[in-house]
């Protein structure tokens, strides 16, 4: 009697196989190939004020021509010359478009809603993955204006991420010449930055797990997930990468050619984060005790109920 008591309350242990399986069958069943073209339909039409805000706040500290430069070095080398340039023209014109008086505070507030826009669609995304329940009423609208909130905040650690991979490269860089010289040896360092930009990346994906959706997830699950997107991520960059390179796909389209690249590249990275989301929310209803269902209540009926 006991052994059956204590069977039903403690949780069980999968193995990471089965935490996969489940992970694939739900990625199916919730149509996370069908919401990853949602977000990146919202994130190709958000982009230009995101990135604004991105290199507003990397600006901050190492003004805006060393934020801007990295940013795109990076774009460039997975989407290309054509596609880079392209994003690059979009956010010099928002830029250029902020006025004075009344039309710049119009387009300050206009620039942060178009923001987050892109995690206002991760959140309702995400809600799906975990089951999440829509409450009505006031609660319902606080949790909107907290999606927002919390949205917005995204972008601006967005931000801060980019002013640590600077921070980190910087170091690593100097640190490795300085250590190496001119030695081969100094690919150590170029491996070492690699690793720190896998660690970056995989605490932003685990961030947005676990502050997101709008039901309560440890970080511990988040991050596991956040793991497992990063590294589909970085492996799939690469990837994505050799096959434009090769594939001649932009050349194709034509004179939407960086266009139809973005909007792969978005598609391909919101499915990525996706599918990392659904190891999450595995993970997080195999920790439930058997016979127990996982906790589906919003933030605020939990903070009510506390």
């Amino acid at each position: 009697m006991l052994r059956e008591v204590k069977n039903q309350v403690e949780p069980h242990n999968p193995s990471i196989v089965a935490i996969g399986r489940t992970a694939i069958s739900k990625f199916s069943d919730d149509r996370c190939s069908m919401m990853g073209a949602s977000i990146g339909f919202f994130s190709a039409f958000s982009l230009a004020p995101t990135l604004l805000i991105v290199l507003a706040v990397a600006g901050w500290f190492f003004g805006p021509d060393a934020a801007k430069g990295r940013l795109f070095d990076q774009i460039k080398g997975v989407l290309g010359n054509d596609a880079a340039s392209a994003m690059q023209s979009l956010v010099e014109h928002a830029h250029r478009s902020n006025g004075s008086g009344v039309a710049a505070a119009l387009s300050i507030v206009l620039v942060a809603v178009g923001a987050s826009a892109t995690f206002s669609s991760l959140n309702t995304a995400l809600d799906v993955v975990f089951g999440a329940e829509s409450p009505k009423g006031i609660a319902g609208l606080a949790l909107l204006l907290r999606a927002r909130l919390v949205s917005f905040g995204m972008v601006m650690g967005v931000g801060f991420l980019l002013v640590v991979s600077l921070v980190l490269d910087a170091t690593i860089q100097f640190a490795g010449h300085a250590i190496f010289g001119e030695s081969r040896l100094v690919v150590l360092a170029t491996l070492g930055e690699s690793a720190f930009g896998l660690v970056i990346l995989a605490i932003g994906f685990a961030a947005l797990i676990k502050w997101l959706p709008d039901v309560k997830v440890h970080f511990r699950h988040a991050l596991i997930g956040g793991i497992t997107a990063s590294v589909l991520f970085t492996a799939g960059r690469h990837l994505f990468g050799f096959y434009l390179a090769h594939a001649g796909t932009a050349n194709s389209f034509g004179a939407a050619g960086s266009l139809a690249v973005l909007m792969m590249w978005l598609y391909f990275s919101a499915i990525i984060f996706l599918f990392g989301s659904e190891i999450t929310a595995a993970i997080r209803d195999a920790s439930q005790p058997t016979g127990e269902k996982p906790d589906r209540a919003p933030l605020s009926s939990v903070a009510t109920r506390r």
